[in-house]
């Protein structure tokens, strides 16, 4: 434990300290410097003070019960995403006298969670001019914060400082080093004001170089399980293929896996597993069906490993309870089902996959066309964690680059668009910071697509998009298709099948996070069939912002949204809530907010009663939509009318009163989402119609039903202004 071994008697003139009570001085002790003149003793008058004290032998004071319980105060009104009662608590004047940097530490974490990470920059602005110390758990909230709000850039603006500090208590740790490569997983990588690429893969390899050179300088924890994870899903998105398989045998080295595997951690196979299924989809992307497979074979053989753990009861969780952890049973269970889905998910795709390319020859003349599907069915606008609009738009204003431009930045930087580039002779070196506007021009040239698909206004031309994607000539461009979206698309299996469902239409799949983004141009491009789908384009976007900038007015047929995350679980939905929100009063952070909806109504066409279809799982989730519509239709009463669906068999729960004569109240049903609302038939042998529906009915959400769907249809009203 020590590095020196002392002796008893060494031990005791430790503390054998002069006896005060009978006045007696021990003699100062002689001591020569170099100088070879005599230094004061430590108890002399000229000698240091500090030695002279006697050691406090009281326990160090902990924080007052007032501080405690400020703190506690402020975590529950964090937990419940209260912002302004935790704002209101915290500069209270009673308080003056315990605030500290651990209260600023928990408001910085509550500003992140409610998506304004402007009031922490404000809290952590004040606390540094009154000289207070900004620790590293504090810092590391403000990049949760910003790394929600999509600014990847100030997320990496505060860690690459953070490296830089002296003490190595200042250092980032584990955890800030993870919230850094979380964001970068959910933010692709774009372009700033500075004309510096930030976000995505660009981030996370200059953060890893950083904090591994950390590793070795200061010895600090290396990256765990989790940043490894995140790092070779960035990796392998980018289509690094050989960084991606590098980077597996570091975390297989790191981790102690070899030849035996019985005895790996559950944690470290589901990873391992995960790892190989992201290089099976960058491979088969790439159309190396071969190394895809290997790659496969993998991702399932660890799979199967990690479930054979899990089923032993061998889980991370469990070992935090064995160490006396306090985690409940419930949580444990919830967390066991969860991940045993996800292990599930994971050999479910690597064996479709395996299925698909295993038959199938590598194809080395595919460039072309991968680089073509890169730019028309993959468009990324923005990305992060937020569903707040104004946040998304702030974020998006500091990019001072075309619409056109920062696609194709998204695309060459974050989705691997510059391997296919490479072997059309289009390469701008190695070490490559920024495209400029020249260079994405010859890119776009060099496929075919002179002037992009987005016009002097930022709209979308989906005619060109979809038609540029068949190959077709001007002169034989289909006609005039119906355009429909899916918000919040998750990892996109909904919206493929339903465009293999429906080839005559043309889908969106619109989603927040950016890996997400990559995995459903994924499953369009090698799960969903032997050929790529040409009916459907992957977008990375917040929902209203889309809508609002880049979608143009009475365009959509259908707006559907699956299973939306709710604000916070413990928001509620009381009455006293649902009738603030129904008077106009402050809404929670939500995709679904009366801003988006607004926008989405805008979006749909008039002529044939353009729909919005939202389909939940949770009861007091519908009845806040619920509320926000009715908060709609009194603002703007000629914007919706909802769409009875007793007729199709589907059981009214509950009616909300619009509260004037002419108009309807807006109604929630019950009942299994099908045809009569526009879905796609399931088969006998699924077990859900995408990601979270499956992970529902195994019984790992604790807010849902497992086996009711609350469903709430609202039409385009034909009389509505725009």
């Amino acid at each position: 434990m020590f590095s020196k071994h002392y002796t008893k008697a060494e031990d005791q003139r430790q503390f054998d300290f002069p006896d005060r009570r009978q006045n007696k001085q021990p003699k100062p002790k002689r001591r020569r410097g170099n100088s070879g003149k005599r230094e004061p003793g430590p108890f002399e008058e000229n000698g240091p003070k500090q030695q002279m004290e006697r050691p406090n032998k009281r326990k160090k004071t902990g924080p007052s019960e007032e501080a405690l319980l400020l703190s506690a105060k402020l975590k529950e009104l964090s937990r419940n995403k209260n912002l302004d009662a935790a704002l209101k608590e915290y500069w209270d004047s009673s308080n003056d006298s315990i605030r500290d940097g651990h209260h600023a530490c928990i408001m910085v974490d509550c500003s992140a969670r409610c998506g304004k990470i402007s009031v922490g920059e404000e809290i952590i602005e004040r606390l540094t001019k009154s000289g207070k110390h900004v620790n590293v758990e504090t810092k590391t909230a403000l990049i949760k914060g910003y790394v929600h709000s999509g600014e990847i850039a100030k997320a990496e603006s505060v860690f690459l400082p953070m490296c830089e500090c002296k003490a190595k208590s200042d250092l980032p740790n584990i955890r800030t080093l993870n919230t850094l490569l979380r964001g970068c997983l959910w933010s692709a990588a774009s372009i700033g004001k500075n004309k510096v690429v930030t976000g995505g893969v660009v981030t996370s390899e200059k953060a890893w170089a950083l904090y591994k050179g950390l590793v070795e300088r200061h010895a600090l924890s290396s990256p765990d399980i989790s940043s490894y994870e995140y790092s070779i899903t960035l990796l392998c998105q980018a289509l690094k293929t050989k960084e991606s398989e590098e980077r597996i045998e570091e975390l297989k080295n790191e981790f102690g896996v070899s030849k035996d595997m019985t005895s790996l951690d559950q944690s470290v196979t589901e990873s391992l597993s995960l790892s190989y299924l992201g290089l099976a989809r960058a491979y088969a992307i790439l159309s190396n069906n071969a190394k895809a497979t290997d790659a496969c074979k993998n991702a399932i053989d660890f799979a199967i490993l990690s479930k054979e753990a899990l089923e032993a009861g061998k889980t991370p969780e469990d070992d935090y309870r064995k160490r006396g952890k306090n985690i409940s049973e419930s949580r444990l269970e919830s967390n066991t089902l969860y991940r045993g889905h996800r292990l599930s998910e994971f050999e479910s795709e690597a064996k479709t996959i395996k299925d698909i390319v295993s038959n199938k020859q590598d194809e080395g003349s595919r460039s072309r066309e991968l680089a073509r599907r890169l730019l028309l069915r993959l468009l990324v606008f923005s990305g992060g964690g937020t569903t707040d609009l104004e946040l998304a738009n702030e974020a998006k204003s500091e990019e001072d680059c075309s619409v056109q431009h920062r696609l194709v930045h998204a695309a060459y930087f974050n989705y691997g668009l510059d391997i296919p580039l490479k072997s059309l002779g289009v390469e701008f070196g190695k070490d490559i910071k920024v495209l400029r506007k020249r260079d994405c021009n010859r890119i776009l040239g060099s496929v075919g697509l002179q002037g992009g698909i987005i016009d002097d206004t930022g709209l979308v031309d989906f005619r060109r998009l979809f038609n540029a994607g068949t190959g077709k000539t001007k002169s034989k461009r289909r006609k005039k298709r119906i355009l429909e979206i899916e918000l919040g698309s998750g990892f996109g299996d909904w919206v493929v099948k339903q465009a293999m469902t429906f080839p005559e239409k043309d889908y969106l799949a619109v989603e927040l996070r950016a890996d997400r983004v990559g995995q459903t141009f994924a499953r369009s491009s090698i799960l969903s069939s032997v050929s790529p789908l040409e009916n459907l384009c992957s977008v990375g976007a917040e929902s209203g912002s889309l809508l609002l900038d880049h979608v143009a007015k009475e365009l959509v047929s259908t707006i559907y949204i699956n299973h939306p995350e709710p604000p916070t679980q413990t928001f509620g939905a009381e009455t006293t809530n649902l009738e603030a929100i129904m008077s106009g009063g402050d809404e929670p952070a939500h995709m679904l907010c009366s801003r988006t909806l607004v926008a989405a109504a805008k979006c749909l066409t008039k002529s044939s009663h353009g729909k919005l279809v939202i389909v939940t799982d949770n009861h007091w989730y519908g009845r806040l939509i619920c509320a926000t519509f009715v908060r709609i239709a009194r603002q703007n009463p000629n914007l919706f009318q909802p769409v009875d669906l007793s007729k199709h068999h589907y059981e009214e729960v509950e009616a909300f009163p619009v509260g004037t004569l002419n108009q309807l109240p807006v109604i929630m049903y019950e009942g299994q989402p099908g045809e009569a609302i526009g879905h796609a038939k399931l088969n006998k042998d699924d077990k859900g119609s995408s990601y979270f529906d499956r992970l529902w009915r195994s019984g790992a959400g604790s807010h849902a039903e497992k086996r009711s769907r609350f469903v709430i249809v609202m039409s385009r009203n034909q009389g509505a202004d725009s």
